[in-house]
């Protein structure tokens, strides 16, 4: 009986922890698609000049969830303590990096966006937060194309190594 029920717990186990390896992909794309909103509210509050970076960036992180919350709010805090709008931007995502399901790749994709929102010719500024734009519109397309694929295989791989796991121990 001791164990079955050491057999069923690694096997519940083993699901559980497969579970969570497969939804990280959907984390990592429903994140990015909450930074892509906020970035969106921040560019309409800055192109209509209703208030001074820092402020539409906190109104921005009251309108989103953790952990995209977070970056915002720390880079309206960064911005109010006097850093430059480029520095406090990769500064908040950097250290708010560990709490996201984020790659390296995306924050690199978004260091940009600093300089960006830095610059004085709204021309340049919107194209280049188009680009910014594409990226993660590409970025969220794929993500949900692999999301499906990589659920499967972790959910087989985890049912197999409980398997394999309860077969050694018995």
């Amino acid at each position: 009986m001791l164990r079955l029920a050491g057999a069923v717990t690694v096997i519940l186990g083993s699901l559980i922890l497969g579970e969570y390896f497969g939804m990280r992909t959907e984390f990592r794309r429903d994140q990015l698609a909450e930074l892509e909103l906020g970035i969106g509210f921040l560019t309409g509050d800055l192109e209509m000049r209703l208030a001074p970076v820092y402020i539409s960036a906190e109104t921005v992180a009251d309108r989103l969830r953790e952990p995209i919350k977070g970056i915002f709010a720390d880079f309206s805090q960064r911005l109010r303590n006097g850093e430059s709008i480029d520095r406090a931007w990769i500064r908040a995502l950097t250290d708010r990096y560990e709490s996201t399901f984020f790659k390296a790749e995306d924050i690199r994709s978004l260091y940009p966006l600093g300089r960006i929102l830095q610059g004085f010719d709204t021309e340049k500024q919107q194209k280049g937060i188009d680009v910014l734009y594409g990226y993660m519109d590409r970025k969220i397309k794929e993500l949900a194309l692999e999301a499906a694929g990589t659920k499967r295989l972790y959910r087989s791989c985890s049912v197999l190594g409980g398997i394999l796991a309860v077969v050694m121990l018995l």
